[in-house]
């Protein structure tokens, strides 16, 4: 019988770095820049879901329809302003003790993945230092956005680890949710209750260990 793969698969922004406020500001300057209102509650709707779906977020708030056409150049204007912001993302912007987990996971043996709602996950991580740690990371423009399980899926079959071998890292609460209906392993991050199998509150305090002998059983 062959030995079976476990796997680490981590949102990234808030449990592993936080982008979110590099988000929020290239949304403000692509609303402003488009003439769409924006107020702080809308900003804060736009967090760790895709692009399409936090335009549509931020529009809903202003009460605001725009065509296909002109939605796209206001995400293309997005990204492109959120990109000259990440270009200064440098190691000590991972949240401390990411790489000393996610160093500890390679080392007892996991396989690990990265499944983000951003399109540039991989720039990110490539900044933070953390790209060479990470066997996978999926593209969430292949997967029903966020909080769908599909991307966690995806994940696993990269990885080629079973959903009940994986341990899925994240700090929202309808996400984990859905993964833990899905039959995943989840380990929540943050400081209110997320409903995860398990909790700390930052990911630095983790036990790596622990998880695994879990996985293992």
């Amino acid at each position: 019988m062959p030995t079976p793969v476990f796997a680490a698969i981590f949102d990234l922004d808030g449990v592993l770095t936080s982008t979110s406020a590099r988000h929020e500001q290239s949304w403000a300057e692509a609303a402003g820049q488009f003439g769409i209102p924006v107020s702080d509650e809308a900003l804060q709707a736009t967090r760790s879901v895709p692009r399409a779906s936090a335009l549509s977020a931020i529009l809903a708030h202003a009460g605001v329809e725009l065509g296909a056409d002109v939605r796209e150049s206001v995400m293309a204007f997005k990204n492109a302003r959120f990109q000259e912001l990440i270009e200064n993302l440098k190691p000590g912007d991972a949240f401390p003790g990411a790489f000393e987990q996610v160093a500890l996971c390679r080392e007892l043996g996991m396989r690990v993945g990265v499944a983000s709602a951003s399109l540039n996950a991989q720039l990110v991580l490539e900044r933070i230092g953390l790209a060479r740690l990470v066997d996978f990371v999926a593209d969430s423009a292949k997967a029903a956005p966020k909080p769908s399980a599909e991307i966690y899926g995806m994940a696993c079959a990269a990885l080629g680890a079973l959903p009940r071998h994986a341990a899925c890292i994240e700090d929202g609460a309808p996400m984990i949710a859905n993964l833990r209906a899905e039959g995943l392993h989840t380990v929540g991050i943050g400081e209110r209750p997320l409903g995860a199998d398990e909790q700390f509150t930052t990911i630095a305090e983790w036990n790596v260990r622990a998880t695994l002998a879990r996985l293992v059983r």
